[in-house]
């Protein structure tokens, strides 16, 4: 163990986000550099240009399955193992990975960057199963969703960089380089992670639980715990519709900038710059803002759970709505190009909104010792509906009604087939109103959680009332205080 230990519980946190914001940074290296990886893989692969955006899809879809397959198990691992010990291992998986990422351009093999994706879904598993039950244990009590919100900030922020580092680093000293730092960067925080965090923060989830009495690494125990989350209906409906907005999500990370390419709304040049900040503001004001809604609503009843699972379902009900309503209306001004993006940017803060508020319902849903299997097996739930099949579902659907987007060689430079704005505008759109007709699932499974929720919270006020009314007056009648007067 190292002497080093971080026994304020800020600093914890602290290296929790930074760990976070990397990881996400990674992913959107990719989908920040459209052009330069479309000729990668037309050159590596010898593709034509109106087939690539599949293998795109692959690349996002490879580290979401590999992701989501590991995410649950490390869950449940949680609860007999110390997590973040297996969070900081599995991060040493991830830096890994970033390496072989790196190597895949020199090497121009397309499937080395498929295998470097794979283990980085791998390595970031553990470690987003183990925060969630972190924060709302060891969080000041009235600050819960409020750093719960900081944290999922961390995926917009991240995200956002992440488009922008990668476009700088492709158009500069090449996107391996961009794999190579980030490898370097996170190999000290993984160390802390993994030996630096004392046990007062990294007790198995199981450990004060007197009511779990399975044997670590038994199978029947494991699938007992999953059937016991996956059969509470306020855990599995609103897990489905948050695979639904993970979907649309997914999908306009993987091919937003392209997409704003194709229909002119951006130039190529400023385009992943541009996009970024509109993700990185718009999860920077809705991720805390979601948290610090809920806290201020909970004010004084923080330890109510179901006072605490209404507020947080009736808030991604609503905020739900707004993001469909948003972003369809930014379709329709596709050809007013500030229009659009001031459009996207209301949707986006209404979704990231909903984030800290659906941890939070997920971790309320079920007991104590299960929340690290419960995150896991949400996470793997959404990625599976939602971040698995949209980048290859909405690549193929650009592939086939925008086949003139590919790249093209001009003057020795990786650019936009100039046919695509002229031939395949509206195949583009179509793409775009695909991906936001899709969160209508969301709306509908979270306006069923909401209402579940509200039922949940009148039968427990109904049986505090009859506690209340059905306790029987003592009356103390004393013998030797009433003769001794």
């Amino acid at each position: 163990m190292s002497s080093m230990q971080l026994f304020n519980v800020n600093h914890v946190f602290y290296l929790l986000n930074a760990i976070n914001l990397l990881l996400y940074v990674s992913r959107a290296i990719v989908p920040g550099a459209p052009v330069q990886f479309q000729a990668f893989i037309q050159e590596s692969l010898h593709v034509p240009p109106d087939s690539v955006s599949v293998y795109i899809g692959i690349l996002v879809t490879a580290f979401v399955a590999a992701y989501s397959a590991f995410i649950s198990l490390f869950g449940y691992l949680s609860m007999h193992r110390r997590p973040f010990r297996l969070a900081g291992s599995c991060l040493f998986v991830w830096v890994l990975s970033m390496v072989l990422c790196g190597l895949a351009k020199s090497t121009r093999s397309y499937w080395l960057l498929l295998a470097g994706r794979v283990l980085a879904g791998v390595g970031e598993s553990a470690f987003q199963a183990a925060v969630p039950s972190f924060i709302d244990e060891f969080a000041p009590l009235e600050k819960r969703a409020w750093w719960m919100g900081l944290f999922a900030c961390c995926l917009s922020a991240g995200t956002a960089l992440g488009f922008t580092y990668g476009s700088l680093m492709a158009q500069s000293i090449g996107w391996d380089y961009a794999y190579y730092i980030l490898a370097v960067v996170m190999a000290p925080l993984s160390y802390l992670c993994a030996f630096c965090i004392p046990d007062l923060y990294n007790m198995p989830l199981s450990h004060d639980s007197m009511a779990h009495n399975s044997k670590p690494g038994s199978s029947l125990a494991g699938f007992a715990d999953m059937w016991a989350i996956l059969k509470t209906a306020l855990f599995i409906v609103p897990t489905i519709g948050w695979a639904a907005y993970a979907f649309s999500i997914s999908g306009l990370a993987a091919f937003g900038p392209a997409l704003l390419i194709g229909l002119g709304v951006l130039e190529e040049r400023i385009c992943s710059t541009v996009f970024g900040g509109i993700v990185v503001l718009a999860g920077l004001l809705g991720s805390p803002l979601g948290g610090y809604l809920v806290d201020r609503q909970c004010r004084g009843r923080e330890n109510e759970s179901a006072w605490r699972h209404y507020v947080v379902t009736r808030l991604m009900f609503i905020m739900a709505i707004g993001a469909l309503a948003f972003a369809l209306a930014s379709v329709i001004a596709v050809d007013f190009p500030w229009a659009i993006l001031v459009l996207m940017f209301i949707a986006l803060v209404c979704l990231f909104v909903t984030t800290s508020p659906f941890t939070v319902g997920i971790l309320l849903s079920v007991n104590k010792s299960h929340r690290g299997f419960a995150i896991g097996l949400s996470t793997a739930l959404l990625h599976v509906l939602g971040d698995l099949p949209a980048p290859l579902i909405l690549g193929t659907l650009k592939d086939k009604w925008a086949p003139h987007c590919g790249s093209v060689t001009v003057n020795g430079t990786e650019t936009l087939n100039p046919d695509c704005l002229v031939s395949d505008k509206a195949g583009l759109t179509s793409v775009l109103v695909f991906a936001y007709a899709w969160l209508g699932w969301t709306v509908l499974f979270y306006g069923i959680t909401f209402v579940m929720a509200r039922r949940q919270l009148h039968t427990m006020s109904k049986l505090f009332l009859q506690f209340e009314t059905s306790i029987t007056p003592i009356v103390m009648d004393s013998p030797t205080i009433s003769s001794s007067m």
